[in-house]
């Protein structure tokens, strides 16, 4: 695959994020536009079904104090006695009805039958005398009326009292003495039409594909009015309409309902997601035209201005090609309308002209390092010499029987084995002693009246790495600055090696002369910025370790409490053989 060019991974960049914000914006208002849609439109539904549920609350409240007042007629009582002629009170009783027709305009009839069924008044605009003995279809009707939730009113919605098949309210109550209680007199039925059940219907006759749909339903399901007349006189299928001013939603539509106050029914207008957001549709699809275009315009501008940016900085990537290539002699032409492109013109055509300068120097040191190298070669017979000759003085001491000589020349030579190393900077601190012990021998045949040792090593530590001559410096300190200062008095010398699994410790102990406070104080402090007054070596033994294991680590005074300096050298434990971490590739070591 082709890997892509700077200017053009930024046009992509810039597209990407365009388009990434313009998804989110696009969301974040398809998300904001539909809920306030939806807030706005449960909120009228529910305003309209609480109105609707309120009014026939109202009316049904008004039909039960209708019935009582009939009820408790007594011209109506008079009329329903079984002691009395029935013809006698019909009058009055058929008056009263003519009453309760005129004060209420949409009663089509109210009439009253008599339980021992020896008579029948009834009164209206709309009686029902086209349909044959429509006394015993009002008794059937009664039959499947449903009880309301007051008192013992029951009802029916059915269109078999209308000649034009419209839907009308029958409302059915028994009629008892208010002489002997609990004694069935007759029944009264009030057929009139009800504004809202009959609102719903005429909903229904529009040419509308009910989208929104309204429900008047009594509690056991049976649906009541509907503006879907097809769903009348069945069951409804959502039982959560039960809750009262609860609001639900499912993935086809949202449900709202409401209780009729006092009565066993609810109103539940079920509104399709479609409907509700139908209006939002040719917003958004607005709103993703002018995206579309901005974004084409932006990623447009965009590109124009990413190749106009970045063609200085082609010509860089170019001129670095020729460079690769083998061409020292390509230089940058200097823009200055481009400041910033000026300063790396600049500066390229200043590195070229170093790197050629380089170059010719590199070329007149390789010639010196060749023949350094050369001189070096010839060199390396000296070691071999030093030790052949040191060899043989070995021997002839030992033939002539002067072991001290013999024994001083085999500690020379093992002091300069191990302080050559083969090359190597690191050893361990096993080589590290025993180079540092062959040393004191040495000194100790120089100084033996005045010095004496004592090497105390933990063999646990033996083979952790330390850099190579970094006891002989301190060493060496102890015996001129501190022994060699006690005028001619015998002192000691104390190297005491331990450590742990993190840490290996190395002090080094004199009992000579010793120093103050101040004087400790102050060369603990020369050794943290290597002052070159405190001595050369002290400074380079400290400054090794902390290059090698980091600042945490080297060299510390303290003042002996037996007398004299004791130096503690702190290093990590790591092992150059089958260990942790290695500074030098162990194939070079024999």
């Amino acid at each position: 695959m082709k890997e892509l060019t700077f200017d053009r991974k930024m046009i992509r960049f810039i597209t990407r994020a365009l388009i990434f914000s313009t998804l989110i914006i696009i969301i974040v208002s398809g998300v904001s536009t539909v809920m306030s849609i939806t807030n706005k439109s449960t909120q009228i539904a529910k305003n309209e079904v609480e109105a609707m549920a309120i009014n026939t609350e109202d009316n049904f409240n008004q039909y039960n104090n209708l019935i009582w007042s009939v009820i408790l007629n007594r011209h109506v009582q008079d009329y329903l006695s079984e002691e009395v002629d029935v013809y006698r009170y019909s009058a009055d009783a058929t008056s009263v009805l003519d009453n309760v027709c005129n004060m209420w305009g949409n009663v089509n009839f109210i009439t009253i039958i008599r339980q021992d069924e020896k008579g029948q008044l009834i009164k209206g605009n709309a009686i029902p005398n086209w349909i044959i003995n429509y006394k015993e279809v009002i008794k059937g009707d009664q039959d499947n009326a449903i009880p309301m939730g007051k008192s013992a009113m029951q009802m029916t919605f059915t269109k078999q009292y209308s000649t034009k098949g419209d839907y009308t309210l029958s409302i059915y109550y028994p009629l008892f003495s208010n002489l002997r209680i609990g004694k069935r007199l007759g029944t009264l039925c009030i057929n009139l039409n009800d504004a809202n059940l009959s609102q719903l219907l005429a909903s229904s006759d529009n040419s509308q594909s009910f989208a929104v749909d309204t429900a008047f339903v009594h509690k056991d399901g049976r649906i009541i009015s509907d503006t879907r007349r097809e769903e009348i006189d069945t069951q409804f299928a959502n039982s959560k309409f039960k809750d009262s001013g609860r609001t639900s939603m499912s993935r086809t539509e949202l449900m709202i309902n409401q209780k009729v106050k006092g009565w066993d029914f609810y109103y539940v207008t079920r509104i399709s997601w479609w409907e509700l957001l139908k209006d939002s549709v040719w917003t958004v699809l607005l709103l993703l035209v002018v995206l579309f275009i901005i974004i084409a315009f932006s990623v447009r501008l965009a590109r124009q201005m990413v190749i106009k940016a970045y063609e200085p900085w082609g010509n860089v990537v170019q001129a670095m090609g020729e460079v690769s290539d083998g061409n020292l002699e390509t230089r940058l032409e200097i823009v200055e309308a481009d400041p910033d492109m000026r300063v790396v013109s600049k500066g390229f055509n200043s590195m070229m002209n170093q790197v050629i300068q380089l170059m010719e120097q590199i070329k007149e040191e390789q010639y010196q390092m060749d023949r350094i190298q050369m001189e070096a070669l010839q060199s390396q017979i000296q070691p071999h010499f030093l030790y052949n000759t040191l060899d043989c003085i070995h021997w002839q001491a030992v033939a002539s029987g002067n072991k001290e000589i013999s024994a001083l020349v085999k500690a020379l030579a093992s002091y300069y084995r191990i302080c050559l190393s083969k090359g190597r900077d690191i050893i361990t601190i096993g080589e590290e002693l025993e180079y540092t012990r062959n040393y004191l021998y040495i000194q100790k045949m120089r100084y033996d009246e005045i010095l004496d040792y004592e090497i105390i090593e933990d063999k646990s530590i033996e083979k952790a790495i330390i850099p190579k001559l970094t006891l002989q410096p301190l060493v060496e300190n102890g015996i001129y600055h501190g022994i060699k200062m006690m005028n001619g008095k015998k002192g000691k010398i104390f190297i005491k090696a331990g450590g742990n699994e993190e840490q290996v410790y190395i002090d080094v102990i004199d009992e000579g002369a010793g120093m103050t406070e101040e004087e400790i104080r102050e060369i603990n402090e020369a050794v943290k910025v290597f002052d070159e007054e405190f001595g050369y070596g002290v400074r380079n033994v400290n400054r090794r370790i902390q290059l090698y294991y980091g600042e945490e680590y080297g060299l510390t005074y303290y003042l002996n409490p037996g007398g004299g300096v004791r130096v503690r050298v702190l290093l990590p434990n790591w092992y150059d053989r089958k260990g942790r971490r290695k500074f030098y590739d162990e194939s070079t070591d024999s």
